[in-house]
């Protein structure tokens, strides 16, 4: 079991190691035990908590596949500075307003035209339990979080 110091320093870590990568693939359990994934784009840093958010709409596939496995994983990869990170978690569907005018950012227009009033947003809370990741520095390393 890590140390609340050891569950911060790896919270840092992890945080700095993602924080120039927007963009990560998310990987959900489909109810036929296959596995699904999709582009997500991060709403939040790492949070002292060991979490990390995304914009969801509540009535897509992957909230479905949430609600029957709560269990997802997150790769990050940037391939130019050798950085490959995979995230495993527990997701939760939250829909908290002062959460998402907290988390909005303009980029995700693209995906939610109508901003904060798109009939269906929410967020997606993920808490970390494991991490893994491969740098040009450091070679594997492997987390647990919480």
């Amino acid at each position: 079991m890590t140390t609340t110091t050891e569950e911060n320093q790896n919270i840092y870590q992890l945080g700095r190691l993602i924080q120039d990568i927007d963009c990560g693939m998310l990987t959900t359990i489909d109810e036929d035990g296959s596995l699904h994934s999709r582009p997500m784009e991060r709403s939040s840093d790492i949070q002292a908590d060991g979490s990390i958010w995304f914009f969801t709409n509540a009535t897509t596939h992957k909230v479905f596949e949430i609600k029957n496995s709560q269990q997802v994983n997150i790769s990050f990869t940037s391939g130019d500075k050798q950085r490959y990170i995979s995230i495993s978690g527990i997701a939760e569907l939250v829909k908290d307003r002062q959460k998402m005018q907290e988390l909005w950012k303009p980029e995700l227009e693209a995906w939610f035209p109508q901003g904060l009033d798109e009939p269906n947003i929410a967020l997606l809370k993920i808490q970390i339990t494991r991490t893994d990741y491969w740098d040009n520095q450091s070679q594997f390393q492997q987390q647990t979080i919480t």
